[in-house]
């Protein structure tokens, strides 16, 4: 039985590991979006042309940019539904990847360091809006697992167009441990 304890303090404290694991996803998105033809980041996928990988990437850039206006005033909250949707990073490779970039430059400067780990969020179901508690630590969490589904879809989508993506690109840190334990076992048993 696998048993996992809280930790003793909450408080404010340095979170390199989570930080890197977002900055890892996001330099491979912007990897790939400068070998990404521009047309290829408009083009529209799927029998509904709904897929874009464009909306993708400014879909995860709107969940970071909630995160850091969130920490960036004290008392405020986060709010990923209430996103900027700025679409000239649904439309040029170029700009969503500076964008990217400075994401993750901030990123680390503010989470490199220690912070304030306590977070506030609005969360809306069902047009029912409230407040619950969550953390800065939990959020960079799901930003990253966010980050990869939608490099995933991503990826799959310039591989559909014929261009080539890394075997790492959009798969997820534990599914990489898994693999490698995987092939490790084999290895010890041959």
């Amino acid at each position: 039985m696998n048993t996992m304890t809280q930790p003793v303090s909450d408080k404010r404290r340095d979170v390199s590991d989570i930080v890197e694991e977002n900055a890892h996803a996001i330099g491979q998105l912007v990897d790939l979006l400068q070998a990404l033809p521009g047309n290829l980041y408009r083009q529209s996928f799927g029998h509904r042309k709904q897929h874009v990988i464009g909306k993708h990437v400014r879909h995860i850039i709107d969940h970071y940019s909630a995160l850091l206006s969130a920490t960036d005033c004290p008392g405020a909250l986060l709010d990923y539904e209430n996103r900027n949707r700025d679409l000239s990073l649904e439309t040029d490779r170029r700009t969503g990847g500076r964008c990217l970039s400075d994401i993750l430059r901030e990123l680390r400067n503010r989470f490199g360091t220690e912070y304030c780990n306590e977070l506030a969020m609005l969360h809306n179901s069902d047009g029912q809006r409230q407040v619950v508690t969550t953390s800065v630590d939990r959020e960079l969490v799901f930003l990253a697992s966010h980050t990869i589904h939608h490099m995933a879809i991503i990826g799959m989508l310039a591989e559909q167009a014929g261009v080539e993506v890394g075997a790492e690109f959009g798969v997820h840190p534990s599914t990489l441990r898994y693999l490698e334990r995987q092939v490790s076992g084999m290895a010890r048993s041959a």
